[in-house]
């Protein structure tokens, strides 16, 4: 079974006020992305990497950090498009189709388990699609644009995307081309196969799977590292 991972990191960052692209922001002196790059080259179950990135930046990633870190299982930088959408289907169209699982994943989080990519293949080899996903701790509230509450929601039902999210291959590139096609847009993978009515299986996630996209962001990716510094001493 040949097995690839696809790393979106095309996102402009405009929330981190970055005069450099959000993927290549330092965390104690070395770039987002290859932290999360880092976890896929370290999976034995990935054999292929693929990254999409913005097209002005693509020369600096390929020298400061697919070079720079020594990440062999990267094949290929992709340009990115206007949305995550389009930037995920540039890439889905150039993984190579004897493709059979794909483990889509954003760039901005790095701090990912690699048993939670291990249990995300196995449940997408099985059924088709797997998504993570993380509980949810606070109360929801549904509430009228003049901010009466409406309704509370039951937060049981309800659980935050992640990523990664995998899927067979050949079924995630069919309903992305029918989404071209219809002109449908969503704000993560798995929303275009419930579209078109295929089922999603969730797995659960790590409070620690972050996607980095704040300063604030940034403390708590300080945090994590530090933790894990501290546990291997």
């Amino acid at each position: 079974m040949k097995i690839a991972a696809l790393v979106a990191a095309a996102g402009l960052g405009k929330r981190m006020n970055s005069k450099i692209g959000k993927p290549f922001i330092p965390i104690f002196g070395k770039p987002i992305l290859s932290y999360t790059l880092e976890k896929f080259e370290k999976c034995p179950l990935i054999d292929e990497v693929y990254l999409v990135v913005a097209k002005n930046e693509k020369d600096y990633c390929w020298k400061n950090v697919i070079v720079k870190y020594h990440l062999k299982k990267v094949q290929k930088l992709i340009s990115g498009g206007n949305t995550r959408q389009e930037s995920v289907f540039n890439g889905l169209r150039s993984v190579k189709k004897n493709t059979d699982i794909i483990v889509i994943h954003d760039g901005a989080r790095p701090f990912i388990h690699e048993s939670i990519i291990k249990k995300s293949i196995s449940v997408a080899d099985k059924d088709g699609a797997a998504v993570t996903a993380a509980p949810l701790k606070d109360t929801l509230k549904q509430v009228k644009e003049d901010f009466l509450i409406h309704s509370t929601l039951d937060r049981a039902k309800i659980w935050r995307a992640q990523t990664p999210q995998t899927f067979k291959y050949k079924l995630i590139m069919s309903v992305y081309q029918q989404a071209w096609k219809d002109g449908f847009t969503a704000t993560d993978d798995s929303a275009i196969l419930e579209r078109y009515g295929h089922v999603v299986r969730l797995i659960i996630g790590s409070e620690e799977n972050i996607k980095i996209t704040s300063p604030f962001d940034i403390f708590i990716a300080e945090s994590i590292l530090k933790r894990g510094i501290e546990f291997t001493q």
